[in-house]
């Protein structure tokens, strides 16, 4: 998008210095044929040929400024939603660090060992028992028996319930 606002202003631009040199020709040819006495009719035309070229590097012009302005319009919203954006982040990281602190306290309730607490959250995170027990560099059988010890003492019968226990509320 950037680079098409960038064209379009260079071939803009391009035109309009074009037209500007097709002026500045005619002049000099009219000035030049005024010198040698050329007809009136030709002097008209050439003349009316500059008035055009002048009126298209207006309409040219005015395109130009008015292009710029939008973009520059389009900034400030950029800029506006980005500040937005970096106001919600940072809002949605104080919510995932409160919310991982209740989870936490939750955890403490339940009496679970640092290692349940680990494996605890990792289970809400959705990562599977064979990728925990990898990740925590265990068998995946005691992965499998610590998660079972979670449910019991959280008092849900699997890792459904138990994550549903956490956001049984949110929605």
């Amino acid at each position: 998008m950037i680079n098409f606002a960038l064209n379009y202003f260079s071939r803009l631009k391009l035109t309009i210095v074009f037209f500007t040199l097709l002026v500045a020709f005619n002049i000099v040819d009219i000035y030049s044929d005024l010198l040698e006495g050329s007809s009136l009719t030709h002097i008209i035309e050439e003349s009316i040929m500059v008035a055009i070229f002048l009126s298209i590097i207006a309409v040219l012009v005015r395109k130009l400024l008015a292009s710029q302005q939008k973009i520059q319009a389009i900034r400030g919203e950029l800029h506006n939603i980005q500040r937005l954006h970096q106001q919600q982040s940072e809002a949605m990281q104080q919510s995932r660090k409160d919310y991982s602190a209740t989870i936490s306290e939750q955890f403490s309730q339940w009496q679970l060992t640092d290692s349940e607490q680990e494996i605890g959250f990792l289970l809400l995170k959705g990562l599977s028992l064979s990728e925990i027990a990898l990740l925590r560099g265990v068998k995946e059988k005691s992965t499998r028996q610590q998660a079972s010890n979670i449910y019991g003492k959280a008092g849900v019968s699997g890792r459904h319930e138990f994550a549903g226990w956490f956001f049984e509320e949110i929605a």
